[in-house]
C-alpha cells in the first residue's frame, strides 16, 4: 500500500521472500571459493563467502551504471535525468548568458538572432519580440525549474561533468578495500596481517579493479604495501565506510512539474 509506512531495511532482513542476485560474470563464485581455499579459510568462511559475493554483485551493478535503489516512476524518468535534463541546463545557460553594454552601463541578456542547424538545412531566426526565447523560458520554467544561471551551472558541474581518470572509482575502491580487511579481521581465521592484505588484494583483483587501471599512479594501488598504507590513512582520518551509488535521488527533478509521466 502506498499509504503504509515501511522500514525498508527491517523488511528486507525479515522477509521470507527470496532475493535473486544476478551477476554478468558467472564465474565469480568459483573464483571466490578458490580464493578462500588458497588462503585455507575455513572458520566462518560462509559468512565471508556470502558477504563478498553480495559485494561483488553490488559492485558489478555499480560498474555498469545500473545501481539504482528507487523504482523508476515512468519509462521516461532515466532518459529525462540522464539525457534530456543536462541539455535543458545547457539551453538555460545559453539563454541566461549576459553581455556588458557600455552604452547602457549594465549587463544585458543576449538576444541575438538564433541559428538552428539540423545538418541538412540552416535557418536564422531574428527572434522578433523575443517570441522564441520567451517561449523557451516558459518551457524551462516548467520542465527544468532552476532559479538562476549559477544554479544551472552548479548542477552541470556537480551532476553531469565527465569524471576524469579513475577518480570516480576512489569511493568504491576505498570502501571495498577497507571493508574487506575489516570483515577478515572480525570473521576470518587469518591472523597474520600480511595474509589479510594478500587476501584483500586478491579480492580486488577478482573484482577486476586493476584490469582497467592504466596510469602509473593507479598501478601502485595493486600491491599490498599501498593497501596497508591506505587502510592506515583511512583509519587515521576517521573514515566511515558508506556506499553512495549513483541513485535517482542524486539527480534533480523540476519542482514546478507535478507530472511523473510528462517530464518534458
Amino acid at each position: 500500500s502506498t499509504s503504509m509506512e515501511l522500514d525498508v531495511k527491517s523488511f528486507i532482513m525479515d522477509t521470507e521472500h527470496e532475493i535473486t542476485i544476478v551477476l554478468s560474470n558467472d564465474t565469480i563464485l568459483k573464483q571466490l571459493d578458490k580464493l578462500l581455499q588458497d588462503y585455507g579459510e575455513k572458520d566462518s568462511s560462509e559468512t565471508i563467502r556470502t558477504t563478498l559475493f553480495i559485494v561483488a554483485a553490488i559492485y558489478d551493478k555499480h560498474v555498469k551504471g545500473e545501481l539504482y535503489t528507487e523504482i523508476t516512476t515512468s519509462e521516461n524518468t532515466l532518459p529525462y535525468l540522464q539525457q534530456v535534463r543536462p541539455e535543458m541546463l545547457k539551453l538555460f545557460e545559453l539563454l541566461n548568458t549576459k553581455r556588458y553594454s557600455p552604452s547602457k552601463k549594465k549587463e544585458l541578456r543576449v538576444f541575438n538572432p538564433i541559428t538552428i542547424d539540423n545538418g541538412v538545412k540552416k535557418v536564422t531566426l531574428e527572434n522578433s519580440c523575443h517570441w522564441l526565447t520567451d517561449l523557451l523560458d516558459d518551457y524551462l520554467q516548467i520542465y527544468l525549474g532552476v532559479k538562476s544561471l549559477e544554479e544551472a551551472q552548479a548542477e552541470l558541474k556537480e551532476v553531469y561533468a565527465e569524471k576524469k581518470g579513475r577518480k570516480a572509482d576512489n569511493m568504491s575502491y576505498n570502501l571495498i578495500m577497507y571493508g574487506t580487511f575489516h570483515l577478515l579481521q572480525q570473521h576470518s581465521s587469518l591472523s597474520a596481517k600480511s595474509k589479510l592484505l594478500d587476501f584483500v588484494l586478491g579480492y580486488l583483483k577478482l573484482l577486476g579493479f586493476f584490469d582497467i587501471m592504466r596510469s602509473k599512479e593507479e598501478d601502485k594501488k595493486s600491491n599490498k604495501e599501498y593497501i596497508n598504507a591506505a587502510i592506515a590513512y583511512l583509519v587515521k582520518q576517521g573514515y566511515k565506510p558508506q556506499w553512495k551509488p549513483k541513485q535517482i535521488e542524486d539527480y534533480n527533478f523540476s519542482p514546478n512539474n507535478q507530472s511523473t509521466e510528462y517530464l518534458w
